[in-house]
């Protein structure tokens, strides 16, 4: 089976204002260039490994391709188009998780502003829940994700040139308009999952989910 970008939740105009639809294009064709490279290093194999597993287990060029086609999906499905009733946030046991590493709901927007401009170059910001059940914010190098260490991620913002706007302040442009569009229903559903796989099962340890 091909492999190819999951589909936006929308058109790309529909993030307009956060996101101009054409920094949307332009990322997604970087994102399918991303999956045809993955796909010619797998050649015409009829059942590959998803891109998660190839990212954990594979080496080289396969393990990079496929930890960066799988984090350009991770990254979109948790945005959706701007709620016409203005910016929400998480609630329940997200907000509760995000008060209780963070404080103030803002507090996590500006740590993810500090952390992004340390990253030095292209890669990715991640929300991730650690084993100890405390969420923190870690960056990853160019295609390096928390897959192949012991957090579950719960939010990805890449932060390749192809994802951002050009001009003065493009990287606060951007994470202003990403935390405007981020789903919080989803990575809400990421943390229950998240917090489901590293409870101990009966008689054995505890595995870190991958998320999706």
């Amino acid at each position: 089976m091909p492999i190819e970008p999951r589909p936006l939740p929308c058109v790309p105009a529909a993030f307009a204002p956060h996101l101009p639809a054409e920094v949307v294009e332009r990322h997604r064709q970087a994102q399918q260039a991303t999956c045809d490279a993955l796909q010619a290093l797998l050649g015409d194999a009829e059942e590959a490994p998803a891109p998660e597993m190839l990212a954990i287990e594979a080496r080289g060029a396969l393990a990079a391709h496929a930890a960066q086609a799988w984090a350009e999906d991770f990254h979109w499905a948790a945005l959706r188009p701007p709620a016409a009733s203005g910016p929400d946030g998480p609630d329940g046991a997200l907000a509760a998780a995000i008060q209780k590493a963070f404080g103030e709901p803002q507090r996590l927007r500006e740590r993810f502003a500090e952390v992004a401009g340390r990253l030095g170059g292209p890669g990715w910001l991640w929300l991730v829940l650690r084993r100890d059940d405390r969420l923190a914010i870690m960056a990853t190098p160019r295609s390096a994700t928390p897959l192949t260490g012991g957090d579950a991620p719960l939010l990805g913002c890449c932060l390749w040139p192809h994802a951002l706007p050009e001009g003065e302040g493009a990287l606060q442009r951007y994470l202003d308009g990403f935390w405007a569009l981020v789903d919080w229903r989803v990575v809400d559903a990421r943390l229950e999952q998240a917090r489901a796989a590293l409870k101990p099962s009966r008689g054995g340890a505890a595995t870190a989910p991958a998320g999706r």
